[in-house]
């Protein structure tokens, strides 16, 4: 190695400790701005708010820090796109400090303590927002994209679970005054975004390491039919067929899991579909499984006889289809609404390719 480069790799690894560094505080600040919701500590919610000044100070270090290597070396293509990637994290970090002092801003608010029910609810929730921040960051200085796009999915995970703390927030409580109620509401808003600047995180550690800007994007629609039809199986044959790197498609009907029938099976085969993986499941109870598609969609009556609540990150659909025993028309009317979908869903690029 030339003198060149040990410098280089020295000046690299020194602003990968200051980037783990600011994110250690950030974290720190964090899980102190969770305990003032509990102790409602006036002198350590200032604390917090005051110690967010040399996070933004370090961070202004680090975006010069990057910039001047960027111009020193004139590095690779895999430096290069780690520096890029350092810079944008950087500021990410930056805006999370900034959660942290909302969160302590917010705690100033509240004149008694929060109801156990949403202090316990929202401690959890909290915990599990900065756990997946940590090892976000873990997987950015690892270079490690397949945990970063394992820990994506997680994130998703935290935004539906949170989503039936907000329907409760709503509920007439007699605990809950109106200046709680707005302290929970922003808390739960700021723990959201945490969970979505991590996922940001990890969108640059795949980029970082493989170069890759922004994975493609996967969406999920569920088919909601009555058993029997098979018209659910239809619609997911159609856009398996045609969208299957783009949109994951499955059937659900009420009653349990029910196999292709002679004559759908028999016309699958003429329409050159595959009729594997077809068998349908129904997730009677599970709302939270709901939260994780992005379209529900009803061919047989109107959605709300299957799913009681739609969750808050997902549409639902009522679809009216052709009339009659005419497999064939069936067949054209869901080809033409799913390819619609899809293009409205994922654009142009997903049809054509």
């Amino acid at each position: 190695m030339s003198h060149l480069e040990e410098r280089m790799e020295t000046d690299l690894n020194y602003i990968r400790d200051w980037v783990w560094n600011i994110g250690e505080d950030v974290e720190n600040a964090l899980r102190d701005a969770k305990k003032t919701l509990i102790l409602r500590d006036p002198e350590m919610a200032y604390d917090i708010i005051l110690g967010d000044h040399p996070i933004n100070r370090a961070s202004r270090r680090c975006d010069r820090l990057c910039h001047r290597f960027i111009a020193r070396y004139l590095p690779g293509a895999g430096a290069l796109r780690e520096m890029a990637s350092t810079i944008r994290i950087n500021v990410i970090l930056e805006r999370i400090g900034d959660y942290a002092v909302t969160i302590s801003r917010e705690a100033l608010q509240l004149k008694k303590p929060l109801p156990e029910k949403f202090a316990v609810r929202i401690d959890e929730a909290a915990d599990n927002a900065i756990e997946i921040l940590s090892e976000s960051r873990q997987a950015f200085r690892d270079g490690n994209a397949e945990h970063a796009i394992a820990l994506m999915t997680a994130a998703k995970r935290l935004d539906a679970r949170m989503d039936a703390v907000y329907d409760d927030l709503f509920e007439k409580d007699e605990e809950l005054n109106r200046g709680s109620r707005m302290v929970i509401f922003a808390v739960l808003t700021v723990l959201k975004r945490i969970g979505d600047q991590s996922k940001n995180i990890c969108d640059q550690t795949v980029f970082a390491v493989r170069g890759i800007a922004k994975l493609p994007k996967v969406y999920r629609i569920l088919f909601l039919d009555q058993k029997g039809s098979g018209m659910g199986q239809l619609a997911a044959a159609i856009g398996r067929h045609n969208f299957e790197d783009t949109v994951e498609f499955t059937v659900g009907t009420p009653g349990g899991s029910e196999g292709v029938s002679e004559e759908l099976g028999t016309f699958l085969s003429e329409a050159g579909l595959a009729d594997e993986g077809l068998e349908t499941e129904w997730l009677e109870g599970l709302e939270h499984d709901f939260s994780d598609y992005t379209v529900i969609i009803s061919l047989n009556g109107p959605y709300s006889d299957y799913v009681e609540r739609v969750p808050f990150h997902t549409s639902a659909l009522n679809w009216e289809l052709a009339q009659g025993d005419d497999m064939t028309a069936r067949y054209r009317d869901l080809r033409n609404r799913i390819t619609d979908l899809v293009q409205l869903l994922a654009g142009q690029e997903a049809i054509q390719d």
